[in-house]
C-alpha cells in the first residue's frame, strides 16, 4: 500500500524516477560490455521445476519475433519524443519495470546470432496445426503467422534504434517456500519480457515498419549493450568480471529489446554521479515514493509475503460456505459454446452490422495497441493443451502442498489473484465448438485474476480507443501464464486445460465466485474483487490433479451494489440493469443485456470496444492508504453504502485523468493504413442522471434460447428476450414457488439432423490464378449425401463467412464434393480467406447438398450456357445428362483461356465433343 498518489506522473516516465538519474551528453563507451550467453529453460534433472514448462511458450514467443510489415504506414507524429513517449508506455503498460531508447550500435550486433533451438519444432505444429475455436478473427491471425512463417528471412540494415525493457526480479523463494519457482528468476523475467516485445515489435510493425524482437533465447544483438546505450544499466567490474548494472534494480532483472526502423528520440546513457544527484534519485522522494508507483521499501515484490499468498492481504477477507449470491445447483443450466455472444455476433445472429464489426475480429483490428497482442494470442492456442506425462510425479500427491506449489508459482509469474475451487459439472458448456457434446472432464479448477492496469484506466474513458488493447493485454497474460501453469501440471503426470479467451470450455464467473476471488456485481457478469475491483480479465485451468480448495468470500458487495447503480448510469449502450437480482440460467444476478451491451462494444465507431463500467466503479481503486477507509466501511457498515457512491461522484473519480493518456487513437477501415481517428469517447460523469429501473428495456436469452450447438446462423428473436426477462424472478420468489418447471431454464437440442456436417478437404488444385477447385470427403470413407445436378452446398469457412458453392462433380460419384471458388480480391472476404485457410487435411463444415437450380432430365435437348465461374453447376448437369444418354451441349464462355477453370478436367470427360468453348480474346464470343 502507497501513501502518495502517482496521478500527476506522466506514464511515460514509469514507476522508476529514471529522470532523476545523472546523465552523459558524451558518446556511450560499450568496450568493457560483457558478452552475452543464450539461457536455457531446459532442466530434465529438475522436472519439478516450472522452467521446464516455460520453454515451449519462451520459444513461441521467439517465433513470432518478427513477421509481415503492413504495407501502409500509419499516421503516427512525426516528433520523435512523442514517438519515444508512446513506446515507452506501451512497455510500461505491458508492466516493464523500465525502458529506455538509444541509436542502434553497430558494434552490439552478434558475430553469431542466438536461435532458440525449439523453434522449427514449434513452427511445424503451427504451420500443420488446425484450432477448433469461435473466436474472431482466429483463422485470419492464423494465416497470417503461417505465411510469416513461410516468409523469407530478413535483413536488420534499415534498423536503426532500439527499445530495451528491464524486468526485475522479484525477492527470491525460500528454501522451503515452494518446489516450482527455486533458481528461476531468470527464466521468468525473461518470459516476461519477451511477452512485452514480442507484443509490441508486432505492434511497431502494424503502423508500417519494420521491427523484431530480441531475448535471451533468439537474438541478433548483445542486450546488454542495448541497456548501457538506452541508459539504464552502466559497466562495474568485481572479481568474476565486468557486469552491467541498475541504479535502482542492481543486477536483478532481464532484458528484453525491440530493433526497428522507426525514428524515436533516444535516452542519453548514465553517468557517474556525486551526493547531491544521489540524492535526487535516491533520496527523500524515493524512500517514500512521491508521485511515483516505486519506492524504497516497495519495489521488490513479495517483500514480506509469501508467494503463496499473493500480492493482496486476501487473509483478511470473510470467507464462508457459499457464495453471497444464491446458486440452484441441480438446476444451473449448460448451454452450447455457440451461445457466446461474440460467436453469435460472427455467425449473423444479431444481424448485418454486428456481423461486419466481427468479421475478422475487426473490432480488435481496427486498433494497433489491441491487435498487437492477437497474434501472440493465436500463436499460443496450439500448445495450450497437451497430454499429461505417463507417470505421477511422487511430490504431487498431497491436495494442500499442490494448491501451495500452484498459487507459489502464478503469482510469482505474475498473477494478480489466484484462487482454487471444485470444478462442477455445470460449469462446463453442454457443446465445444464444432458442436460435440462435452462430457465434463476435471473436477478441480484454478481461476486466475489479471488486473487491466490501473493508471492507462485512469487516463481512459472506458470506451476509448486503448479499451480493447485493456482486454487483449491481460488476456494475453493469462494465456501466457496460465499454459506455463497448465502445461507443468501435465508434465507431473496430471490432465490439465488452460481455458482461455480464445479457446475455453467452462463458464469462468461461477468458478471465480467459488474459488473466494470476488462476487456478484451490479455489472452482471464481471466478478468484482475486493482490491482490483471490476478492472480485471480472467482465466482457469481445469485439472484432476489433488488440490486444496478455497471457499467464497463475502466482503458486502451485494449490500452495496444493491444501493449504487452508478455502473447502469455511466454504461453507454444502457445494457445493465438499475434493477435488482434476478434468477437467470439457475443463479442469481444483476442481469445485464448482453446483446446491447456486446453490440455497442463490437460496433461502436469512436473507440474499440468498452470497459465504462469497470472505469467508473467506485472499487476501481488505485491502491492507496487514503482508500482504505472506503473499503473499510463498505465492508464493515453496508447501510453506508449508497452515500460511499454518492461521496465517490463528489470526489471524481471515474473521470479523466489527462496525465495517464498515452496512447494514439488511430483506427483502420478497409485494411487500409492506420488513421487518426475521427472520433474519440471522452466521456465525463453523468452525475445528472437518474435512471430508472422501470424505464429500461432489457431482453435476456436463457437457455430455452440459446442456439443450437452448431456452427450455422441462428437468428435472436430480441421479442422473446425481451419476454424472457420479464418473466425472471427474484430469488425469495423463486424458492418460494412450488413447482418450479416454468421457472427452470434449459437447453434442449432441436430435433431432426443438424444443418452442417464435418468433412476434410481431400484435394486443392489451383486451376487458375484466382479459381480453386475443391474437393470434401466424409471423416470416416464412408459416402457422402447423394446430390442431384445443379446442387449447391453450404461452406463455413470461417463463422462470419457462410457461403454457397455449386457442385460440379458427377452426381453418381458420392464420395467427394467438387466445387469452384473464384478468389474475388475485392469481394467481402470470404474467398480470400478460403485461399489463405483451407489447406489438404483441414477439417471444415458443409451443409448437406440443396438444389434450387434443378436440371429438367426429360428435355429432347439441352443447352447448358456457362460464363466464367458459372460454369461450375453446368459440369454437374453435363455428367448427368451423359449418364442418361440425353442429347445436350455445353457451352463455355470466358474472356480468355487463362482466366478459365477446369479446361484441364474438361478434356478427360467422355462428352468432350459436346463442349463449345467460346473466349473473348480469341474472337469466338458466343452471339
Amino acid at each position: 500500500m502507497r501513501f502518495f498518489s502517482y496521478k500527476n506522473r506522466p506514464f511515460h516516465l514509469g514507476p522508476y524516477p529514471l529522470e532523476n538519474l545523472p546523465r552523459s551528453d558524451g558518446p556511450v563507451d560499450l568496450t568493457n560490455i560483457p558478452e552475452m550467453s543464450p539461457l536455457s529453460f531446459n532442466r530434465p534433472d529438475d522436472p519439478v521445476n516450472i522452467t521446464n514448462a516455460m520453454g515451449d511458450y519462451q520459444a513461441m514467443l521467439d517465433l513470432i519475433r518478427d513477421g509481415m510489415v503492413k504495407a501502409e504506414q500509419a499516421e503516427i507524429p512525426d516528433d520523435r519524443r512523442e514517438r519515444a513517449r508512446n513506446l515507452k508506455s506501451f512497455g510500461y503498460f505491458c508492466d516493464a519495470s523500465q525502458v529506455g531508447i538509444c541509436a542502434l550500435p553497430r558494434t552490439a550486433m552478434l558475430d553469431q546470432p542466438i536461435v532458440n533451438p525449439d523453434i522449427s519444432r514449434l513452427a511445424e505444429i503451427l504451420k500443420t496445426g488446425q484450432t477448433s475455436t469461435l473466436a474472431s478473427g482466429v483463422d485470419m491471425i492464423m494465416a497470417e503467422l503461417k505465411e510469416a512463417m513461410d516468409a523469407p528471412p530478413k535483413a536488420m540494415d534499415d534498423h536503426s534504434h532500439a527499445i530495451v525493457f528491464l524486468y526485475e526480479f522479484p525477492r527470491d523463494p525460500t528454501p522451503d517456500e515452494a518446489d516450482w519457482i527455486q533458481n528461476c528468476q531468470m527464466e521468468r523475467a525473461t518470459v516476461r519480457a519477451t511477452e512485452t516485445v514480442a507484443t509490441q515489435a508486432n505492434y511497431i510493425r502494424l503502423l508500417g515498419y519494420p521491427a523484431r524482437a530480441h531475448s535471451y533465447t533468439a537474438s541478433d544483438i548483445n542486450l546488454n549493450a542495448l541497456a548501457v546505450a538506452a541508459g539504464l544499466a552502466t559497466v562495474e567490474q568485481d572479481k568474476t568480471g565486468n557486469h552491467i548494472t541498475n541504479p535502482y534494480l542492481g543486477r536483478r532483472f532481464a532484458i528484453g529489446a525491440i530493433t526497428t526502423s522507426l525514428r524515436l528520440q533516444p535516452d542519453l546513457p548514465l553517468a557517474k554521479g556525486n551526493i547531491f544527484s544521489k540524492l535526487n534519485s535516491h533520496g527523500p522522494k524515493w524512500w517514500f515514493g512521491m508521485g511515483m508507483a516505486k519506492n524504497a521499501f516497495n519495489h521488490t515484490a513479495f517483500k514480506g509475503r509469501r508467494f503463496k499468498d499473493g500480492g493482496f492481504p486476501f487473509e483478511r477477507t470473510k470467507r464462508q460456505d457459499e457464495p453471497t449470491t444464491f446458486i440452484d445447483r441441480p438446476h444451473v443450466a449448460r448451454v452450447p459454446k455457440r451461445a457466446d455472444m461474440f460467436a453469435r455476433a460472427l455467425f449473423g445472429d444479431m444481424g448485418k452490422a454486428a456481423q461486419d464489426a466481427a468479421r475478422n475480429g475487426h473490432y480488435v483490428r481496427k486498433n494497433p495497441s489491441a491487435f498487437a497482442a492477437r497474434k501472440p494470442l493465436g500463436a499460443l492456442i496450439v500448445i495450450q493443451n497437451g497430454q499429461a506425462a505417463g507417470k505421477i510425479n511422487e511430490t504431487t500427491l498431497k491436495a494442500d502442498r499442490n494448491a501451495e506449489n500452484i498459487k507459489a508459482a502464478l503469482y510469482f509469474l505474475g498473477a494478480d489473484a489466484v484462487g482454487i475451487s471444485p470444478c462442477p459439472d455445470w460449469a462446463y458448456y453442454s457443446h465445444d465448438a464444432a458442436g460435440r457434446e462435452i462430457t465434463p472432464y476435471h473436477k478441480n479448477a484454478i481461476s486466475v485474476i489479471i488486473d487491466q492496469g490501473h493508471e492507462t484506466m485512469d487516463g481512459a474513458s472506458g470506451d476509448d480507443w486503448i479499451a480493447c488493447a485493456q482486454s487483449m493485454r491481460a488476456y494475453l497474460r493469462f494465456s501466457l501464464l496460465g499454459g506455463i501453469v497448465a502445461g507443468h501440471i501435465r508434465s507431473l503426470g496430471y490432465s490439465a486445460r488452460a481455458h482461455t479467451v480464445m479457446d475455453g470450455e467452462v463458464l469462468q464467473p461461477p468458478l471465480l465466485l467459488l474459488s473466494g476471488l470476488g462476487e456478484v456485481s451490479r455489472i452482471g457478469e464481471v466478478i468484482l474483487n475486493p482490491y482490483l475491483g471490476p478492472r480485471l480479465k480472467s482465466g482457469v485451468i481445469t485439472t484432476d490433479m489433488p488440490l486444496k480448495h478455497d471457499r467464497p468470500i463475502n466482503f458486502g458487495l451485494q449490500n452495496f451494489c444493491n444501493a449504487c447503480n452508478k455502473c447502469a448510469r455511466e454504461c453507454p449502450s444502457g445494457a445493465i440493469t438499475a434493477g435488482p437480482k434476478l434468477m437467470f440460467n439457475g443463479y442469481e444476478i444483476w442481469k445485464s443485456d448482453s446483446q446491447k451491451c456486446l453490440t455497442y462494444r463490437i460496433g461502436q465507431t469512436a473507440g474499440a470496444m468498452c470497459g465504462r463500467c469497470m472505469k467508473t466503479c467506485p472499487w476501481n481503486l488505485e491502491g492507496l492508504f487514503a482508500e482504505a477507509p472506503f473499503r473499510w466501511l463498505a465492508i464493515k457498515v453496508p447501510w453506508m453504502a449508497k452515500s460511499l457512491a454518492r461521496f465517490d461522484d463528489w470526489l471524481g473519480n471515474g473521470r479523466l485523468n489527462p496525465a495517464k493518456k498515452w496512447w494514439w487513437d488511430l483506427v483502420m477501415e478497409d485494411d487500409g493504413p492506420y488513421k487518426k481517428a475521427d472520433k474519440i469517447n471522452r466521456r465525463e460523469l453523468q452525475t445528472g442522471l437518474d435512471l430508472k429501473y422501470e424505464d429500461q428495456t432489457l431482453a435476456v436469452y436463457p437457455a430455452n434460447l440459446a442456439p443450437p450447438p452448431y456452427p450455422a446462423p441462428f437468428p435472436m428473436d430480441r421479442e422473446a428476450g425481451i419476454a424472457a426477462y420479464r418473466a425472471l424472478k427474484t430469488a425469495d420468489n423463486y424458492k418460494k414457488a412450488g413447482d418450479k418447471t416454468a421457472l427452470i431454464h434449459k437447453f434442449t437440442m432441436p430435433e431432426g439432423p443438424p444443418p452442417v456436417f464435418q468433412v476434410v478437404i481431400s484435394k486443392i488444385q489451383p486451376m487458375t490464378t484466382q479459381v480453386t477447385k475443391y474437393e470434401f470427403s466424409s471423416l470416416d470413407g464412408n459416402p457422402l449425401p447423394d446430390f442431384t445436378a445443379g446442387s449447391h452446398i453450404d461452406v463455413v469457412i470461417a463463422p462470419e463467412f457462410f457461403r454457397q458453392y455449386s457442385l460440379s462433380g458427377n452426381p453418381a460419384d458420392s464420395s467427394r464434393y467438387q466445387i469452384a471458388v473464384l478468389c474475388e480480391d475485392h469481394g467481402r472476404g470470404g474467398s480470400k480467406l478460403m485461399k489463405r485457410i483451407f489447406k489438404p487435411g483441414r477439417k471444415v463444415f458443409i451443409s448437406s447438398p440443396h438444389n434450387h437450380f434443378t436440371l429438367e432430365e426429360t428435355a429432347s435437348k439441352s443447352y447448358l450456357m456457362g460464363g466464367g465461374i458459372g460454369i461450375t453447376p453446368m459440369i454437374a448437369m453435363a455428367h448427368r445428362l451423359h449418364d442418361l444418354n440425353r442429347d445436350f451441349e455445353l457451352h463455355y464462355s470466358c474472356s480468355s483461356r487463362d482466366v478459365a477453370g477446369f479446361l484441364d478436367d474438361l478434356t478427360g470427360v467422355p462428352w468432350a465433343d459436346k463442349i463449345h468453348y467460346h473466349f473473348s480474346d480469341e474472337g469466338s464470343r458466343a452471339d
